[in-house]
């Protein structure tokens, strides 16, 4: 989106930069941008995304609102989907998987692109993450696609919008601008226009992102010195990543009491447990076409912190 402000300017360069992507489209928000993202890859009626059957129900909610197919995929004590069950779950209409970057836990984006079958698009989700690293790569620079939201609870946030990023021939003119430039678009553009005034607010809302992830990254730091660790475990990170904490999943161990529960809450922040139901169980999935595979488990379920 051009403005006339350099500030506005140096601040989506260093969106881009940060997410390791040439081009971004500003939308009306982040479930926008992913019904954007499979569009531009025409993904529709008949076709299969595969997406984690775990986490915000609106990755899956934007597939079948595009007319295709969601394939729930469960995921194990990492909480992010892994290469070999995105592989079985695919099939002849597979066109698409959304990887999401869930809590801020980098997802092995490189390696389930590898896995699928050629001309299968991967759409990276990092509006859960910043400053995630997969292997040294920043989350979101991998996929064909990457989608994010800047919505009220987001790293992020300017209260409301989102982005679709990626290669500047692929998306460029994917999101109406509301003049007449829309009318000479190759294809019809979305109606799902960014909320423009928020832009100028973008360079405040990095700053304040790197702010949070520093303090969160010092929670966590906190809570590995501390007795807790000996009741509480993180999800197992893969080989030379790093996590964009949004939400803290600890899993309990048997020593685990109430009293540790409480002690975490005021060492840390409030804690919750997981949503005991997934997305493909959501009545708002009973009527449409769906597949569900098992993928990973979680023995237990994790408690999640807010930190920072």
């Amino acid at each position: 989106m051009p403005s006339a402000d350099p500030r506005v300017d140096a601040a989506v360069q260093d969106l881009l930069h940060r997410l390791g992507r040439p081009a971004a489209e500003f939308c009306a928000s982040g479930a926008a941008a992913l019904e954007v993202a499979l569009e531009v890859l025409e993904v529709g009626a008949g076709a299969e995304v595969v997406v984690p059957d775990a986490g915000c129900h609106s990755v899956a909610a934007a597939v079948v609102r595009a007319g295709a197919v969601p394939v729930f995929v469960g995921v194990g004590e990492e909480l992010t989907l892994r290469p070999a069950d995105v592989a079985l779950a695919c099939s002849e209409r597979t066109r698409a998987v959304i990887a999401v970057h869930q809590y801020g836990l980098p997802c092995d984006v490189a390696d389930i692109a590898e896995a699928l079958p050629p001309g299968v698009a991967v759409i990276e989700d990092v509006a859960q993450t910043w400053g995630s690293t997969t292997r040294g790569v920043p989350a979101g620079s991998t996929g064909t696609l990457t989608v994010t939201s800047f919505g009220p609870s987001k790293p992020v946030s300017l209260g409301a919008g989102g982005a679709l990023l990626g290669a500047a021939d692929m998306i460029s003119g994917a999101v109406a601008r509301g003049d007449t430039t829309d009318r000479h678009r190759p294809r019809p553009p979305s109606p799902a226009r960014f909320p423009a005034p928020l832009l100028p607010l973008l360079a405040d809302a990095i700053a304040r992102a790197d702010r949070q992830l520093t303090r969160r990254r010092a929670a966590v730091d906190r809570f590995l010195g501390s007795d807790l660790a000996h009741h509480f475990r993180l999800p197992r990170l893969l080989p030379g990543s790093r996590a964009g904490w949004t939400r803290l999943p600890l899993y309990p161990a048997p020593s685990a009491t109430p009293r540790h529960i409480e002690q975490l809450a005021d060492d840390l922040g409030p804690v919750q447990r997981m949503h005991p139901q997934p997305p493909s169980a959501l009545p708002m999935f009973h009527r449409c076409a769906k597949r569900v595979m098992a993928g990973g488990r979680r023995p237990v379920e994790p408690l999640l912190v807010t930190i920072g």
